[in-house]
């Protein structure tokens, strides 16, 4: 929010539909995997990857955060 400057209201907006397209993109593809038969076990992996995408994003966001304060 701090680096939102005028337009707090946007940002936290835009943080809750992050959040709300997550949620329906976990529930879809842990149905759709558990539909095509893929086990049980399926949804576990389908929420270690998208997991593993969000530590990913995070990292590279750490990465630029930083070089922008070397800058």
């Amino acid at each position: 929010m701090d680096v939102a400057g005028d337009a707090q209201t946007l940002a936290a907006s835009l943080n809750h539909s992050a959040f709300n397209m997550a949620n329906a993109l976990g529930a879809f593809l842990g149905g759709w995997v558990l539909s095509h038969q893929m086990g049980w076990i399926a949804p576990i992996w389908v929420g270690f990857v998208l997991s593993l995408g969000g530590l990913i994003i995070l990292l590279i966001a750490f990465a630029v955060e930083k070089a922008n304060k070397k800058a």
